[in-house]
């Protein structure tokens, strides 16, 4: 004959007990906006792309649509899964169904919390260690996040320290499409499909969606060339304010402060880079020229063109009284 753990089963009561006197608010049917506004910005995108000749931008951005459908498709699945649930009573299971799930459980008796482990998480090559989902029983139906997510061996984000996963900002996490099913498994005390889905939350990484980029995860990405740069290395463009690495950072020759390459222009005299500050336009053409290839406000061409050489003397280097001088003795 089995034993029955006497203080789980009592955890169970308390939990039941709890659940019972609830009453269940109506399940609120989250329409996906956002992902339904990205498709459109995504296509607008496409057709500019499209219009400025930029065919093989237009294509990439096809594959990103692909990706903002399908994440479009399951939100309004799970919505219409809402609507579906709204017409059915929701119960809490029993003592004995409870008192199951829990012998699963680590159970933390002193802060009311049933306690799962995660195995490592890692994420698109970026390591992210173990997770603890903490769930508060007595929370459950009085909090709009009765559980926490705490790194067992926190990796956070090299731009916040905050973020842990990239779902997972001070212990709480963005649910994104699984928030309604969470809520479900809860609301129906069915913790062990609570900790599974969370838990596959964990392991998936929803790309514009994340607290934190993956990509960006280990520092700060170059505006230029998109690879990550650590605080050591990083430059700064004057311009812009954009993060730049080493390689990414060019000098303007005028005032050799460091710029990305969208904030210089080149000379029209020299075609050295400048700065905007360091060029000036001609007057007359209207071209940008740096300071040693303008004068005057105008462009050394242009100022030579307004204001020809005077034509040289090719009279002898006599003096105009040795010319006389001369003249008079030929007379």
């Amino acid at each position: 004959m089995t034993m029955i753990d006497k203080k789980l089963f009592r955890t169970a009561v308390v939990i039941q007990e709890q659940l019972s006197r609830q009453r269940p608010a109506p399940e609120a049917i989250h329409l996906p906006e956002y992902s339904w506004n990205r498709v459109k910005q995504i296509n607008r995108n496409i057709a500019r792309a499209r219009e400025r000749g930029w065919h093989l931008a237009a294509q990439s951005l096809f594959g990103n649509l692909a990706d903002a459908g399908r994440s479009l498709e399951r939100e309004l699945e799970e919505a219409l899964r809402g609507l579906a649930r709204r017409t059915q009573p929701r119960l809490p299971a029993s003592v004995s169904a409870i008192y199951l799930d829990l012998r699963a459980f680590q159970i933390d008796l002193k802060t009311h919390e049933l306690v799962v482990t995660t195995d490592t998480i890692e994420l698109d090559g970026v390591l992210l260690g173990a997770f603890q989902i903490r769930l508060t029983w007595t929370d459950i139906g009085d909090s709009s996040s009765p559980y926490r997510v705490v790194a067992l061996d926190p990796h956070p984000s090299a731009r916040r320290d905050d973020v842990t996963h990239p779902h997972v900002q001070d212990e709480q996490l963005c649910e994104g499409d699984g928030r309604a099913v969470i809520a479900a498994a809860l609301a129906e005390s069915r913790f062990q499909d609570f900790f599974l889905l969370v838990n596959r939350v964990l392991h998936t990484y929803g790309r514009g969606h994340a607290y934190v980029e993956l990509d960006a995860w280990e520092g700060t990405p170059c505006a230029d060339c998109g690879s990550c740069v650590d605080d050591d290395d990083r430059n700064y463009c004057i311009g812009c304010d954009s993060t730049l690495c080493d390689s990414c950072s060019l000098s303007c020759r005028g005032c050799d402060n460091s710029y990305c390459a969208d904030c210089l222009r080149p000379c029209a005299g020299c075609g050295s880079d400048f700065c905007s500050n360091c060029l000036e336009t001609c007057s007359v053409c209207r071209k940008d020229f740096c300071a040693d290839c303008r004068e005057n406000r105008m462009c050394t061409d242009c100022y030579q063109k307004l204001h020809p050489e005077e034509p040289e003397n090719d009279s002898s280097d006599e003096s105009p009284c040795e010319v006389a001088c001369l003249a008079g003795q030929g007379g």
